[in-house]
Parts: C-alpha cells; sequence; structure tokens
C-alpha cells in the first residue's frame, strides 16, 4: 500500500484496533491527540529529529503512525510538497533493518544490491544523513521522514555478541541528524522513558535526545471521551455516556489506553457497519479491563491449540517473554524468528506457524505482525515475531500469575539449567559426582520439554548437561540392579538358612532317639551280658559319631558356600540364628550325657565348633553398611567434607563400616545442616548413631536429623540404609575427635 493510499479517507474494518499500536490508514479513527500531533509535527519540521518517549502503553507508536505521519502528507502535500515515510524496527539488527525499510520505499526491499547501497551509507557516521538525502531524495519538494520505533530494542541488541558496533552506527547517524540534518530528511523516534539512562552509554546520543525529546503528557477526561465514543459514530452506534467515563476512569491506570481499546473492540458487533448499535455499562465486566483481556487470550489460546501439542501456546509465550533485571515482565529481546521460536518450542516452523497465525490475526492482535483478512502470503520462517503489546504480558493471568504463571514457571526453569551446569562443572572435575537418585529420576522428566535451543537461552551446555544426566542415570540403574541382586542373594541365603535349620532339627532328633535306644540296650545288657556291653556300645557309638559328623560337614559345606556367594547381607537374620544357637546347645547337651568314648565326644565337639563358626559368620555377614551421601552447598566446602569423609568412613554403625560413595555440590542447599533418612525402621535404628559418629567428628556446624520417610517410604528405588547429608552454606571445621 502507498503512502497516498495509507492517508485516503478510507475507514478501517472496525472503529477499534484493539490490543495493538494504530496503523497509519487508521488515522480517521485516531481521536484525541490532536494537540499532541501538533506540538509534535512542529518540533519535527523546526529540528528535523524528534523523540518522542513515554510509558508502556502510553500510545508512543500510535502518536507518531496514525497522527504524524499521515498529517505530513496531507497539510504538508498542500504546498505541493512531496512527503515519504517508513517505519524501522531496531531489533535484529538496526541498520540493515532501516536500510530493508528505506528500499521498501520504492518497492525494492528485495532487491539486495539497492538495500547494500543504503546500509553501505548508513556505515558512513557522520555523514550518513547526507548520503541518504543524496540516494533518496531528487528535488527541493522531495521529504522523508523515517520513524525508528521501539528504539529500546537497540540497547538490548548491543548487548548481543557482535551487536555493540552495529548499535553504534545507528547512534552515529542519530546524532548527525541531530546536529546537521540535510535539508529534506527528518526523524521520529519513538523509546520507553526508562531507558533514557542507556542514552549516555553512546557518544553524543543523551545530548541529541535531550535537545529533541517530546515527553508524552497523558491524555486529558474530555480527550479520552472523545477517543472512546467517536470512532463509534463514524459506524452508525453509540457508546453510552456511563460506559465512556467509566473507561475513561480506567484508562487512568496502567496500560490504559491499549486495554480500553481492545475492551472496546471485544464489546462493538462483528459488524459494525449496522446503523443503530449501542455498547451500554451492563456490556462491562466486573473484573474491568485485565479480566476481559485474560478471557480473551484464553479463548484464543485454546481455539490455537492441536491435540498433539496441548502446551505448545505455554512454550511459545514463554518464549516470548523474559524477565528484567528488575523482575518485571517484558518482551524478549532480540525479536525471534518463526524458525528459532519453532527450535526453542521443540516443533517444527510448519506446527508452529497455525499457532502464531492465530494470535496475530486482526481482531486478536496478541501477536505481531498483524495478520488482516485480506493477507494471503504464509507466514515466512525467517519473519520476526514479538508480543503485539506488553499489556498482554501483564495482565494474562496464565502467562502474568505470580506463584503458577508461565512466565515465573520460565523462570525458575531457568534457574534449574543454571543449576545443572554448576553440576555439569563438578562433574567434569570428577566423575563420581553425579546426581543423586531422587534428582535423576526428577530432572529426567524435567528435561523431556527442553531443547538445545531453549538452552541456549541460559547459557547453553546441552551436551555437557546430557552427559551429566547419562552417568546420573548408569548410575542410577547400576544401583537398582545391585539392590535386585542382593534381594536375589538374600532369598538364596534364606533357603540355605532353612535347609541348614532343617539338617540341624533331623540331626538332633535323631540324636535324641539313638541315646534312648542306647540307654535302653545298655541296661538289658548288664543284666544279662555285662561283658559284650563295652564292644557293642563303642560299635553304636563309632557308627553314630560318622553319621553326624558327615551330616554336621555337609551343613557346614552348604553354609561355606552360602557365605562365599554373599557379597552384602541386608538385615540381621536373628530369628534364624537363635534357633540354629538354640538346637546347637541342645546336641551338645545331648552328647555330654551319652556314655560314648572320649575319641568319639571329641570328634562331635569338633562338627559342633565348626558349625558355631560358621553360623557367627553368618550373623556378622548379614548386616548391610551403611552408606552417607555428602551434599555440599559451595565449592570452598569440598576439602573439609573430603576430610569429613574420612573420619567418617573409619568409624563404625553397629559393628557395621560405614561407607561414603562420594561428594556432589548443590545448587539450593537447605538452611540448616541436615542428616536425611528415607525409611521408617531405618530412622529409628541407625539415625541417631549416624548423627552421632558425624556431629562427633565436627567441631562445626552440628547436624540435625531430618526424617524423610513420609516423602520415600514406599519408593523402591532408595537402596537400604541409604542416608545423605546437607550442607549449609559457610565454613565446616572438622574436628580431630574419633570418639
Amino acid at each position: 500500500m502507498s503512502d497516498d493510499d495509507a492517508v485516503a479517507l478510507v475507514l478501517p474494518l472496525g472503529p477499534y484496533p484493539g490490543l495493538r499500536p494504530f496503523e497509519m490508514s487508521e488515522w480517521p479513527i485516531f481521536f484525541g491527540r490532536e494537540r499532541m500531533v501538533d506540538a509534535v509535527v512542529a518540533s519535527l519540521l523546526k529540528k528535523h529529529m524528534v523523540v518522542v518517549h513515554g510509558d508502556s502503553g502510553a500510545g508512543k507508536s500510535s502518536l507518531i503512525r496514525a497522527g504524524v505521519l499521515p498529517r505530513l502528507h496531507q497539510e504538508q502535500s498542500l504546498g505541493g510538497n512531496r512527503w515519504r515515510t517508513c517505519v524501522a524496527l531496531p531489533g535484529g539488527g538496526p541498520l540493515r533493518q532501516l536500510a530493508v525499510a528505506l528500499a521498501d520505499l520504492d518497492g525494492r526491499a528485495g532487491d539486495e544490491a539497492h538495500v547494500f547501497a543504503l546500509r553501505r551509507a548508513l556505515n558512513l557516521g557522520g555523514r550518513a544523513p547526507q548520503a541518504l538525502a543524496d540516494l533518496l531524495l531528487e528535488g527541493d519538494d522531495d521529504h522523508l521522514c523515517l520513524l525508528i520505533d521501539q528504539f529500546e530494542e537497540l540497547f538490548e541488541h548491543a548487548r548481543m555478541a557482535g551487536g555493540e558496533a552495529e548499535a553504534r552506527g545507528l547512534t552515529d547517524f542519530l546524532v548527525a541528524m541531530a546536529v546537521t540534518p540535510p535539508r529534506g530528511l527528518y526523524l521520529a523516534v519513538t523509546m520507553r522513558s526508562e531507558y533514557l539512562g542507556a542514552c549516555a552509554h553512546f557518544p553524543g546520543l543523551a545530548e541529541a535526545v535531550n535537545k529533541h525529546q517530546y515527553l508524552l503528557p497523558p491524555m486529558g477526561t474530555a480527550d479520552l471521551l472523545r477517543a472512546i465514543r467517536e470512532p463509534a459514530g463514524l459506524y452508525g452506534g453509540e457508546v453510552e455516556p456511563a460506559l465512556a467515563e467509566r473507561l475513561a476512569l480506567d484508562a487512568q491506570g496502567p496500560d490504559g489506553l491499549p486495554l480500553v481499546q481492545h475492551a472496546l473492540m471485544l464489546m462493538s458487533p462483528a459488524t459494525p457497519d449496522t446503523e443503530g448499535w449501542r455498547l451500554t455499562l451492563d456490556q462491562y465486566p466486573a473484573d474491568g479491563l485485565g479480566g476481559m483481556l485474560s478471557r480473551h487470550a484464553d479463548t484464543v489460546a485454546r481455539a490455537a491449540l492441536s491435540s498433539g501439542h496441548p502446551r505448545l501456546v505455554e512454550d511459545l509465550m514463554r518464549a516470548l517473554t523474559a524477565k528484567n533485571a528488575e523482575g518485571h515482565a517484558v518482551r524478549r529481546q532480540p525479536r525471534q524468528t518463526l524458525a528459532a521460536l519453532a527450535a526453542v518450542c521443540g516443533v517444527t516452523p510448519g506446527t508452529l506457524r497455525p499457532v502464531v497465525d492465530a494470535m496475530r490475526m486482526d481482531g486478536v492482535s496478541f501477536l505481531t505482525p498483524r495478520c488482516t483478512p485480506a493477507d494471503t502470503q504464509t507466514l515466512d520462517d525467517g519473519q520476526g515475531i514479538d508480543i503485539g503489546h506488553e499489556a498482554l504480558i501483564r495482565c494474562w493471568k496464565a502467562l502474568a500469575d505470580p506463584v503458577q504463571g508461565w512466565l515465573e514457571k520460565e523462570f525458575r526453569n531457568g534457574l534449574v539449567w543454571r543449576s545443572l551446569l554448576v553440576q555439569a562443572d563438578s562433574f567434569d572435575r570428577n566423575v563420581r559426582n553425579v546426581l543423586s537418585p531422587a534428582t535423576t529420576e526428577e530432572r529426567t522428566n524435567w528435561l523431556r520439554r527442553r531443547t538445545p535451543a531453549w538452552a541456549d537461552r541460559y547459557g547453553g551446555g546441552w551436551d555437557r548437561v546430557q552427559a551429566l544426566m547419562d552417568a546420573s542415570v548408569a548410575a542410577h540403574e547400576l544401583q537398582i540392579q545391585e539392590e535386585a541382586d542382593a534381594r536375589s542373594r538374600e532369598e538364596q541365603e534364606r533357603l540355605h538358612e532353612q535347609e541348614l535349620k532343617a539338617h540341624l532339627e533331623v540331626a538332633v532328633e535323631k540324636g535324641r532317639r539313638d541315646r534312648l535306644f542306647k540307654w535302653a540296650f545298655a541296661v538289658s545288657s548288664l543284666l544279662f551280658i555285662l561283658a559284650g556291653f563295652n564292644a557293642y556300645s563303642a560299635y553304636v557309638d563309632r557308627n553314630i559319631a560318622i553319621r553326624e559328623t558327615a551330616n554336621a560337614a555337609a551343613a557346614a559345606d552348604k553354609l561355606q558356600i552360602s557365605l562365599d556367594e554373599t557379597e552384602a547381607k541386608r538385615k540381621v537374620l536373628e530369628s534364624s540364628l537363635a534357633v540354629i544357637s538354640s538346637e546347637l546347645d541342645q546336641l551338645r547337651h545331648a552328647y555330654a550325657a551319652a556314655p560314648v568314648s572320649g575319641e568319639t565326644r571329641k570328634k562331635i565337639e569338633e562338627a559342633q565348633s565348626s558349625i558355631a563358626q560358621q553360623v557367627n559368620k553368618l550373623s556378622y555377614a548379614a548386616s548391610v553398611s551403611p552408606r552417607i551421601y555428602f551434599h555440599i552447598a559451595e565449592e570452598s566446602q569440598r576439602a573439609a567434607a573430603r576430610a569429613l569423609e574420612l573420619r567418617v568412613e573409619a568409624g563404625r554403625v553397629d559393628n557395621m563400616p560405614v561407607v561414603v560413595p562420594g561428594i556432589e555440590l548443590i545448587d539450593a542447599p537447605p538452611p540448616e545442616n541436615q542428616l536425611r533418612c528415607f525409611k521408617a525402621e531405618e530412622c529409628k535404628q541407625y539415625g541417631n548413631a549416624l548423627l552421632e559418629l558425624v556431629n562427633a567428628r565436627l567441631a562445626s556446624p552440628k547436624f540435625i536429623l531430618k526424617d524423610f520417610s513420609e516423602k520415600y517410604g514406599s519408593s523402591t528405588s532408595i537402596r537400604p540404609l541409604h542416608f545423605e547429608i546437607y550442607f549449609a552454606r559457610g565454613p565446616i571445621s572438622v574436628s580431630d575427635n574419633t570418639r
């Protein structure tokens, strides 16, 4: 559309543009700013440059686009002058963006040679304005006004790698325009007032802004009522005075003007060319302008979603917004292309494009560039996408909620990623510094929605974090396998113990029966054949000893095999061991009472002693060594933690050694020093003993015991006797006391 078409008296499709700024072609419905337009036009014609600044939502862009630029065309052309205008945004390469906008004046934005010539002219610093005038202006009656909108984007571009030089080139152009503007060339700049201080970082820019600034004042009540009521009259409608007064009152708040335009757009009929429509106060909701915007955004988001990507709108909005240094919600800079946004969201541009289109349609205008019903061209993958107005960021509850809003979640996710980078640094120094099982499981699930492009926003390091996660998962799986193997060995040991017990019970019972038989036979032999007793008794005793010795030796061999296969015991088999010991005592007493020879008795006692020794070994081997995982809050604590590790491993708890598998640096330590336990029975049986062992080896700080059994007691991924130590921030002093 040419500039002449833009200022022709043609009514737009509706009386209210909504959340976005007014366009140049919408000047017929732009009311209430006439005095401000007069002041800016007068300053621009006199000084060739004006910098309009104010708060977000004050109407800076609309004032220039729908007020100043059409006025230049309409009034100045009456004197036979030719006026052309172009609009550029400085984000994503300020000099190239301006060169492309200038080339488009003649429909040559796709002519790379022409764009390059304009770009080269802009590189001339103080001579750039005259070079552009020579390239673009043809005579004394030829005039060109450039609008650089949202100039604050330049400062974000300057902070990017390699961006400062191009930002300096644009500021040099502005300074030159302020000092020696060429004939026929004019420059308008819009900027948010909070960025005025940033101008001092560029030579001469602060002075140029001070000389040419215009602080946009707020609209008075009468002007607000005109802006609210008069557009409706052009379309055969009316806004009743009560509603207009309420809207004018609410427009005094933050983002008031765009929110009022959005509310009026929603309340207006879909086809406002029908005579007699009327907007009343009854249509205005109780939760006001912000509530209307939030509900509208929810409706658009639901309609834009597909079944395969239910969180795509959320991911898109999180990719487009950020928190600034003051913690305020703002547009993310620089402006993102469709392809870049798709990479961050983990989808293809083709999948994301319908969602973006739904949110940039006329009548919605949540995103830019604007899409009108007449547009037929598909949004290009390289097209920059941005938030239509920051009022959306501040008013959409799903996005702005301070606790569960998408923006807050994105901010916390950025912190999580940076903590993983710290863990990856620790892992790079020592491959034993992997994540704990609980953290590994949580971070693995969390990472499923992250992408390398997303990670680049928070420090990169995707491959390093993946290496940490792979090692942590492998360690976790190895621990699970070890626990499964240990349970299998426990079951085998239990079966061996039952078999051993059965053998011993049989041996004891046979000993009792044989003893009774021997006594009865001995008495009979004394009455009838005393001389044959010793020979018969020796024969019986010898056979008994041989049988019992063989059974005992076989049982001892089975027990030894069990011990050889056992690498770590899971619990003390107290009840089985007590029964076995009792049976051993009974067998010992039975043989002590039997009238057998000394040699036979000696062999039986040796067998009993061998079995007792194996039982004692089983009792000791049935224990499991406690493991304490150390977590430090600061890298400076590592040396002291290592010294404490050696002292703890030198101690014993319940006659068991204590193992410290490693030391892990964490990002969010607790406020006090904690020894954590995870199984109720283990907390009760070993918690205080381990706490005493650790505290005895520390001069400061001391630890407290924290029971996490309610949260993790039913977990199958935590091995038996698993404990964790968490240091709070601060120095660690290890004691020489090793009691």
